[in-house]
């Protein structure tokens, strides 16, 4: 089995668009949540991984959807 970096850290989540995320203990937990475009983000200041939260999400399909004729 092949082991990653991201294998090696603490999860600690943030969101892409805003600062939800920190409660959540585990990727599992997040996706099972709702949370998608989860990734590995070691530089970031305040979190080791970001992703898209499911309010941000609906929020873009929305706009996304409301610019389709």
């Amino acid at each position: 089995m092949c082991l990653n970096a991201s294998d090696n850290v603490p999860f600690s989540l943030v969101c892409s668009e805003c600062d939800a995320g920190m409660h959540l203990d585990s990727k599992e937990e997040a996706l099972a949540d709702g949370w998608t475009e989860i990734e590995f983000a070691p530089d970031l200041p305040m979190a080791n991984f970001i992703g898209l939260c499911p309010v941000c999400r609906r929020e873009e399909e929305e706009r996304t959807e409301s610019r389709c004729p």
